[in-house]
């Protein structure tokens, strides 16, 4: 007797530990966090992730063969228009200028003499000619003899002809002067080549050669690109062509500084789609650019294609999918149910619902957590 009722006892045991287990597994209300439907603020966005490019890239090298006398600038550095990056040898072209100025000074020397020589013989055929035209009044009054008269006359063809050498060497000299002023000009152009400068505000993104290194012409010294030009260069799928356009505001956000938006707009559509991944690029000039950067550097943008609405959202994590069908969990007189969802606009964070919800319902949170739930109650 004592026997049955412990196997009474036991199995009435089992059945209340079992009957206790299924009530909170199943039917115990439970604890859950909510959130409350409502309207807000919500912006379509095209997302696309991609790097931070150039638009303008340049290397910089000399116009001759030569060999770098000095490096200004180093791999890294951000300088201004106008600033000296590197120096080539220019020993050579010195030495040839002084050679041509001080040509050009003898030139000069030369023109001044011949410019006396000139002046000279225009006064002795000035005279030459005033004795040839008196000897020639005189020679028809027969008072003067024919003798006089030629050699009057042959002392004015003397001075004219010494005139006219005159101005000759005046014209080889003032082509001299002209041959050696080009020179210098030259030189000087040659001189200012072997200067290499920044043609814009660029960054230095590449140091080649050192100094002392032997250049030809196009090999490059250093690459730059033009800090104006930067932008990001970002991969977007081909669904959202016909959303894009140029002029569109967008958000850049570097994986360096995820809490920070950095505004940009779209300047430059690529047409041509990757055909493997079936994504096409998009160019985003930014109006400005993190304290520290890099080309290259990762990042993530999200395109504004719609101005922003006011309407009932959700976030998106609220948001599971069954079937390629969205529903969400939804609080019913005190019970979780699976309710459908049509969605409209939806972007990184939230997901507009067109039908399926109202203003003021609760959504469980943590849906994927909370899904063995469906059907219970919750506590108040």
């Amino acid at each position: 007797m004592k026997k049955h009722i412990k196997i009474i006892v036991k199995t009435i045991i089992f059945v209340f530990v079992i009957g206790c287990g299924f009530y909170f597994w199943k039917l115990a209300p439970v604890k859950v966090k909510t959130f409350e439907v409502k309207q807000s603020l919500i912006q379509q966005t095209i997302f696309g992730t991609g790097t931070l490019e150039a638009k303008i890239r340049l290397a910089v090298s000399p116009r001759a063969t030569g060999t770098i006398h000095k490096l200004y600038a180093d791999q890294g550095d951000i300088v201004k228009a106008g600033t000296l990056l590197a120096e080539m040898d220019s020993e050579d072209i010195v030495q040839q200028m002084k050679v041509a100025e001080a040509e050009l000074a003898v030139a000069n020397a030369s023109l001044q003499r011949i410019n006396a020589e000139i002046h000279s013989a225009k006064a002795n055929l000035e005279y030459a000619d005033a004795m040839f035209q008196r000897s020639k009044k005189l020679l028809s009054s027969n008072a003067e003899p024919r003798s006089t008269f030629d050699k009057n006359r042959q002392n004015m063809l003397v001075a004219a002809a010494a005139l006219e050498q005159a101005e000759k060497k005046r014209i080889e000299s003032e082509t001299a002067l002209v041959k050696y002023q080009s020179q210098i000009a030259y030189y000087k152009i040659k001189l200012a080549e072997t200067r290499l400068a920044a043609p814009f505000d660029a960054l230095i993104i590449r140091r080649n050669r050192e100094q002392g290194a032997v250049v030809n012409p196009g090999v490059s010294i250093m690459d730059i690109v033009d800090t104006s030009s930067v932008w990001a260069s970002v991969w977007v799928d081909e669904t959202a062509i016909a959303m894009l356009r140029n002029g569109l505001a967008s958000d850049v956000i570097f994986r360096t500084l995820p809490q920070q938006r950095f505004p940009g707009k779209i300047c430059r559509l690529w047409r041509e789609t990757d055909r493997e991944t079936r994504e096409y690029k998009v160019d985003i000039a930014l109006e400005k650019l993190p304290p520290n950067w890099t080309l290259g550097q990762r990042l993530e943008v999200f395109i504004k294609v719609s101005q922003p609405k006011k309407c009932i959202n959700i976030p998106a994590n609220l948001i599971s999918w069954k079937n390629n069908n969205p529903f969400v969990l939804l609080v019913v007189d005190g019970r979780i149910t699976e309710q459908p969802v049509k969605l409209g606009i939806r972007t990184q964070n939230s997901a507009e619902i067109i039908s399926g919800l109202s203003e003021k319902d609760k959504i469980v949170m943590q849906p994927q957590k909370n899904m063995a739930y469906i059907n219970r109650r919750i506590k108040k």
